[in-house]
């Protein structure tokens, strides 16, 4: 009877470790996911002046 006590123990630490693994996996998988996403691009509107030549922010009243 003791080694079935020692097997249901290694088994039941084995079913742990395993869910514990799992786990820490998908962690690691969302931290690179979350690296790995390009951020969104930032559109600056400019508009070059033509009396002088200098681009400036295009405002939004002017279309």
């Amino acid at each position: 009877m003791p080694p079935l006590v020692v097997v249901a123990l290694a088994g039941a630490g084995l079913y742990v470790v395993g869910r514990v693994v799992k786990q820490e996996m998908r962690r690691v998988a969302k931290v690179i996911e979350d690296a790995q996403r390009t951020p969104d691009p930032v559109v600056i509107p400019l508009e070059k002046d033509p009396r002088t030549g200098v681009y400036q922010l295009r405002r939004h009243d002017e279309g």
